[in-house]
């Protein structure tokens, strides 16, 4: 019986040791490293998305995406600092790819001004299908 006891306290202080302190050490280094954050910081998202911070709250922070495209998001969904050297692609606010000037509708200042005429509501909407549940409704 006793020879039972010590097994289990053994492979307790193994499972101690081996998963359950590196996890808690982990742990706090996240939660420091969020306590931490400062604006003008790159961070990347555990949605993978890459982003600049541009406010700090205590628990929400204001990011930027894009260059103008701003969102909140709770200081928990920073997966890690990102340096120069994890980036890939380097950007800066006048940068555009080459494929979307050449593809894009030349407007002036915001003027779309018929290039949406042609659409009707019903263009935004599916088709009933024998197994749509909206296909009774009409």
């Amino acid at each position: 019986m006793l020879e039972m006891l010590l097994m289990m306290a053994a492979l307790f202080a193994v499972m101690y040791f081996l998963l359950i302190r590196p996890q808690k050490k982990r742990m706090e280094q996240h939660q420091q490293m969020q306590a931490a954050l400062q604006p003008g910081e790159r961070v990347l998202l555990t949605s993978g998305i890459f982003a600049t911070i541009v406010h700090t709250g205590e628990k929400q922070l204001i990011v930027e995406l894009a260059p103008g495209l701003e969102v909140t998001v709770l200081k928990g969904n920073v997966a890690q600092r990102v340096t120069p050297d994890d980036e890939e692609f380097e950007f800066t606010e006048d940068t555009v790819p080459a494929s979307s000037v050449e593809d894009a509708p030349q407007t002036t200042d915001g003027d779309f001004s018929g290039q949406f005429d042609d659409l009707r509501p019903e263009d935004f909407q599916r088709p009933d299908t024998p197994d749509d549940h909206r296909a009774g409704d009409k």
